[in-house]
């Protein structure tokens, strides 16, 4: 008669080891192994990696440099103006582009001054005022906030006297 053997199968549990002591043994052999796994896969493999990693950094740098290329968050003449008491300003307003778009439709205006129904700002008070440019947009509003500031100054009128326009 035949007999019939038996076969034994045994299974190992992967453990997890969270001990953050570098002077115990398991760190050791721990060191050890990825040393031995960093050796298998040989220096070529290694240079490989740093390669594209260094290729990847300078081609992202220069991706960027390449969209950004035209951005500008510029005041659209002066930035100092003079006026009379009473006369009134029309605003230029103010280029924004940002990643090669054009923002100037999200541009926000904070003011001081009286706006008038015609769209021009006065005031019949002598003094500095300001107009205050943001953008909402990743570059110039959320990362950075950068904003530019027109200073308008209201001088009393009087005879013969000459101001910068």
């Amino acid at each position: 008669m035949a007999t019939r053997k038996t076969a034994s199968k045994t299974s190992r549990k992967a453990t997890i080891d969270f001990d953050w002591d570098v002077n115990k043994k398991s760190s050791k052999r721990s060191n050890k192994k990825t040393t031995k796994q960093l050796k298998k896969l040989g220096i070529g493999a290694i240079l490989g990696a740093l390669i594209l990693l260094v290729v990847g950094a300078v081609g992202g740098y220069f991706g960027v440099k390449y969209v950004t290329r035209n951005d500008c968050f510029v005041l659209n003449g002066k930035e100092e103006i003079t006026l009379q008491v009473g006369e009134s300003y029309f605003d230029e307003g103010a280029k924004v582009v940002a990643f090669g778009k054009d923002e100037a439709d999200k541009l926000q205006i904070e003011t001081n001054l009286t706006k008038n129904q015609d769209g021009s700002f006065t005031s019949n008070e002598v003094g500095t005022y300001y107009i205050a440019y943001k953008v909402d947009n990743l570059k110039y509003g959320s990362i950075i906030k950068v904003q530019k500031i027109r200073l308008i100054t209201f001088v009393e009128v009087s005879e013969g006297s000459e101001y910068e326009k």
